[in-house]
C-alpha cells in the first residue's frame, strides 16, 4: 500500500512537470529539459553527472551543457540534484505517511545521518519539524 501511494505521488509529480515544461523547437527536446528528466527520474537513485551526461548522449559537450544548464538554472547540476531531492523530500514530507527513513530511501538519501542534516540545512528544521509543519523558510543564498 505504502509502495502505491509513493508511486501515485511520483506520477502526479511527473505530470505537474510536464505541464510546466516550456517547449523549445519544432518538437525537438531541449538538452537541459531532457537533463532535468532524466534527474526526475532517477532522484531516488545515486546519480554521478559525469555517468548521466556519458549516457544521454545529448549531442553536446560535457562543458557546453554544463554552461547551458548553469544559464538555464542559475544553478549547478549537482546543485540542482540536491534542490530537487529536498523538495521531494518536503513534499513527502508533509503530503504522505511515510516513514522519514522510507523518504530518505525515495529521494536517494538512503543515510539517515546525512538526509536529517541535509533536510536541517536546506529547510531550516529536522524532517519531523517538516512534517509537522514547523519549517522555516530560508533564503536561496544559505540553502543550496
Amino acid at each position: 500500500r505504502r509502495r502505491a501511494e509513493v508511486r501515485l505521488w511520483d506520477v502526479l509529480w511527473e505530470l505537474v512537470l510536464e505541464r510546466s515544461r516550456p517547449v523549445h523547437g519544432a518538437g525537438k527536446p531541449d538538452v537541459v529539459d531532457t537533463l532535468c528528466r532524466t534527474i526526475e527520474l532517477r532522484l531516488s537513485q545515486p546519480l554521478r553527472v559525469s555517468e548521466l551526461l556519458g549516457e544521454l548522449s545529448l549531442g553536446v559537450s560535457h562543458n557546453h551543457l554544463l554552461r547551458l544548464f548553469r544559464a538555464r538554472t542559475g544553478t549547478s547540476i549537482l546543485d540542482y540534484i540536491r534542490r530537487r531531492r529536498v523538495e521531494r523530500a518536503g513534499h513527502l514530507l508533509q503530503h504522505s505517511t511515510l516513514s522519514i527513513k522510507g523518504i530518505a530511501s525515495q529521494v536517494g538519501l538512503a543515510d539517515l545521518h546525512l538526509f536529517n542534516k541535509t533536510i536541517r540545512r536546506i529547510l531550516g528544521a529536522s524532517p519531523r519539524d517538516v512534517r509537522a509543519g514547523k519549517a522555516k523558510p530560508r533564503s536561496r543564498r544559505t540553502g543550496i
